[in-house]
């Protein structure tokens, strides 16, 4: 089947190629209906003016940064909460209408909705 989004797994960074501690993927998942999408990032800890969203080229890109405090930099012994640099992209295989994209964020998650424009929306065809 074909997903008009895109696989959104294809725009994780290979964790590889980057070091854990200075950029990391973030957690999404991505809803579909008849007027368009929206996207749900896991962005726990990270300060609303951290964060860039921008749709390029027919890609949504989210990226940022999430800082430890200092105190809190001083008195770690263990890490396992990524900080530092973030990263997604998410590749829309359908026209979005985007000056009405929105985006929020409330208790850990970016929600970023994608409207569909009306050439992209599906049609019903009357059989005569």
């Amino acid at each position: 089947i074909y997903n008009t989004f895109g696989s959104f797994l294809e725009g994780r960074r290979p964790q590889s190629d980057t070091d854990q501690l200075t950029e990391w993927t973030p957690d999404a998942d991505v809803t579909e209906d008849k007027d368009g999408f929206t996207v749900y990032v896991s962005l726990p800890g990270v300060k609303r003016d951290s964060i860039e969203t921008e749709i390029k080229e027919n890609i949504l890109v989210i990226s940022g940064r999430k800082e430890l405090s200092p105190e809190v930099q001083k008195l770690l012994v263990r890490q396992e909460v990524p900080v530092g640099r973030f990263y997604r992209a998410f590749k829309i295989g359908v026209q979005v209408r985007a000056s009405a994209v929105r985006a929020s964020l409330k208790d850990g998650i970016l929600e970023v909705r994608l409207p569909k424009s009306e050439e992209a929306k599906p049609n019903k065809i009357v059989i005569s």
